[in-house]
């Protein structure tokens, strides 16, 4: 075979291996959208949580009180029911600290607009008490219509967003099946 014909048929397979490269190549992934958090603070800093179903009379209150190594969390009663460790977990005030939006609705709901999701008499309200004595209420108000997510109204304003229905359901049931510990 001629140098000249191994040249050409070397350029040939450069230009069909550049053409399969150009071709190929994977989509680039547009950069991930920033997860928006409802509220977010330190879940070491809760002090004190209620959790209240207004639409149904119920409610829960509990309060941290460290003992050394022990689980901290006892029911707010007068003789301070010890919480199930195994139930609460780390996962409660993990879910308190912040929930992650699903998306975002309005970030300035009108009142009209709160009452139509539920928000001006809403199904849960949690208050949360820090160690620096500040309060955040949170509220929550209907379930979405495609069921698989609940409006909540961020703390201190009017902007809406949405959490999954887990989120929700967690917290509701602490209310409805309280966590109290297995007596020995």
């Amino acid at each position: 075979m001629k140098p000249s014909n191994i040249f050409i048929l070397a350029v040939i397979l450069v230009v069909l291996g550049g053409v399969y490269y150009w071709i190929s190549r994977p989509e680039p992934q547009p950069p991930p959208e920033p997860q928006y958090y409802v509220w977010d603070i330190d879940m070491h800093d809760i002090n004190h949580i209620t959790i209240s179903l207004p639409r149904e009379g119920r409610s829960q209150s509990f309060i941290k009180i460290a003992q050394g190594r022990e689980f901290p969390w006892f029911f707010d009663d007068p003789p301070r029911s010890p919480v199930d460790a195994e139930r609460w977990g780390g996962g409660i005030t993990l879910l308190l600290s912040g929930p992650g939006a699903d998306r975002v609705i309005c970030e300035n709901a009108t009142q009209e607009k709160l009452a139509e999701f539920g928000l001006l008499q809403p199904s849960l309200e949690i208050i949360l008490t820090m160690e620096d004595y500040t309060t955040l209420n949170i509220t929550a108000g209907d379930n979405t219509p495609d069921g698989k997510n609940y409006y909540i109204r961020a703390p201190g304003t009017n902007a809406v967003a949405t959490v999954v229905r887990d989120w929700y359901k967690v917290l509701e049931r602490l209310v409805k099946e309280p966590p109290y510990a297995p007596e020995n």
